[in-house]
């Protein structure tokens, strides 16, 4: 509640920024929206915002020499212009932007929230694919002022595993003007950069081709201020992070910024000049993040947790007043974040540890903007395993493992244990990918797509009968009992039902050996619910 309106202030900080400094264009590296399916109350409040910012009399000075990346690549029919060459809208300040893993496009029609605007002529959406599954083409817009050429290569998030897989079959195809050399080349993409711990690949730098002047890496949420060269051709990198706040994590807490890409024609060299200058942002709440170790700080009774947690929060909000004497109003209460680790101890729940910091009370009282979720604990990962009574393997080195105390288990990895739990007992999907069901449910769940799981399983139907065909053709065993696809079809259903039936005669057995004596109270230990407020 108390952070409503952070993201939005923060946005319209950055819009009213280009607008009043005459910035040619205001280039955006996805995630515009937090949800697949934003409220309808945030793209109205998202529109007026660009309807203030980006609408006006002021002429654009940028002339569009190929737009035809543009657009949605299912429509290839639609006409594909910047919004500023509509003559029914005046544009004053053009917007560019790539979708990232948040607003990515999905459902019938591969649409993004992103498409609303891109319709209303309130922004340039482009980088959007027509198919992964088939090669990945990066083609640029190419924009021109005066004799500045600029060549825009955007890729919209794609998953990093996919992706990966593209590059290394060589999918990933670059459409790369005769007069490449004559353009400052830019390239905006909303990929992992570093390799996360839970194994998930990062955007293979390497593979940038040399012709690349400038990247701006969208998705990372650490404001880094400085321009990095990296890669085998030391492309010149810049990670802008997040405008506002979203998961309270380490990166999370480097002041925020916006940035100015001034960019000239050297006539003596004949060559492109760039410089980067930053902008803090002012409309940023002051967040404090800490780390540290019950071990040896405090006893292992609850109630000497929870007063040295309490007495540790205490001196982060002062820290908070002290380094942010200037806050913006209505911004002044701070996120305080305190990563535990906390082996051997029994952390305090979340929900009544905030009660002394505001949580259950009118937001008014509230001492910081996040009292239900200052904590996050982690154990390592000996610890872990010697309380579970597991034995580590020798040489192995000790790593900490993340234990979020408020976050739901990610959709993917519950789906992937379970099959993996499975397969150990000896029932293994034999016609289904375990990613693609994986994936299928995440859709089904977190955006809303009724129909992902039945689109799946339609597809892998038609993908198990295409393998059947050669040997059909061949006049195999199968092909006495198979004349024609309806007939393949039924017969791989009756494999699917038979399978399913097997699979629940197991369960329904192991439910009725684990079922407690009649009379009996066999109870399970621990509780997955929250704490009352």
């Amino acid at each position: 509640v108390l952070r409503g309106d952070d993201s939005f202030r923060a946005f319209e900080e950055v819009l009213e920024s280009s607008a009043s400094h005459g910035a040619d264009i205001l280039l955006l590296g996805g995630d515009l929206f937090d949800e697949n399916k934003p409220s309808r109350e945030c793209v109205v409040k998202t529109m007026n915002l660009f309807r203030k910012y980006c609408c006006g009399s002021r002429e654009c000075m940028v002339e569009p020499i190929d737009v035809t990346s543009m657009g949605n690549p299912a429509f290839p029919d639609e006409e594909q212009v910047v919004n500023y060459q509509d003559p029914n809208i005046n544009i004053s300040l053009p917007v560019f932007i790539i979708h990232g893993n948040h607003d990515d496009p999905s459902g019938a029609g591969h649409f993004s929230a992103l498409d609303i605007l891109s319709s209303a002529r309130l922004l340039n959406y482009f980088g959007k694919q027509a198919d992964i599954q088939k090669d990945i083409v990066i083609k640029p817009i190419l924009l021109q002022k005066g004799d500045v050429k600029v060549a825009l290569y955007g890729l919209g998030n794609i998953r990093d595993a996919r992706l990966a897989r593209s590059f290394q079959n060589k999918q990933v195809k670059w459409q790369i003007p005769p007069d490449a050399n004559e353009y400052f080349n830019i390239l905006v993409i909303h990929q992992n950069r570093y390799t996360r711990d839970k194994g998930l690949a990062s955007f293979p730098v390497d593979d940038i081709p040399p012709h690349i002047h400038f990247v701006v890496w969208g998705h990372e949420h650490e404001c880094q201020t400085r321009v990095q060269k990296e890669g085998a051709h030391s492309v010149n990198v810049l990670q802008p992070g997040s405008t506002t706040i979203t998961s309270l994590v380490m990166g999370e807490s480097f002041i925020k910024h916006c940035f100015c890409l001034d960019i000239k024609r050297d006539p003596a060299t004949d060559d492109n000049k760039f410089k980067c200058r930053q902008q803090k942002l002012a409309n940023a709440r002051p967040f404090i993040y800490h780390e540290l170790t019950l071990e040896g700080n405090c006893g292992a009774a609850e109630a000497d947790v929870r007063k040295y947690l309490e007495n540790e929060v205490e001196k982060l909000i002062l820290q908070a007043e002290r380094e942010f004497p200037d806050a913006p109003p209505g911004m002044e209460k701070p996120l305080i974040r305190i990563k535990v680790e906390h082996s051997g101890f029994h952390l305090p729940a979340p929900l009544r540890f905030g009660e002394a910091f505001g949580m259950g009370k009118q937001v008014v009282e509230w001492r910081v903007a996040n009292p239900d979720d200052i904590l996050k604990g982690w154990k390592r990962q000996k610890a872990r395993q010697q309380a579970a009574g597991g034995k580590k393997q020798q040489g192995a080195e000790e790593e900490e493992e993340d234990e979020d105390l408020l976050e739901k288990p990610e959709i993917e990895k519950l789906v992937m244990d379970e099959l993996s739990a499975e397969s150990e007992k000896g029932q293994k999907l034999q016609v289904l990918s375990k990613a693609e069901l994986a994936d299928a449910v995440l859709k089904f769940v977190q955006k809303e797509e009724p129909k992902a799981i039945k689109e799946m399983l339609d597809k892998s139907l038609k993908d198990v009968e295409d393998r059947l065909r050669p040997e059909l053709a061949r006049g195999g065993a199968l092909g006495k009992q198979v004349e024609k696809a309806e007939d393949m079809t039924r017969i791989i259903q009756e494999k699917f039902s038979e399978r399913q039936q097997e699979k629940d005669k197991v369960a329904a057995q192991q439910q009725q050996q684990n079922a407690p004596p009649p009379g009996g109270g066999a109870g399970k230990a621990g509780g997955g619910g929250k704490a009352p407020a």
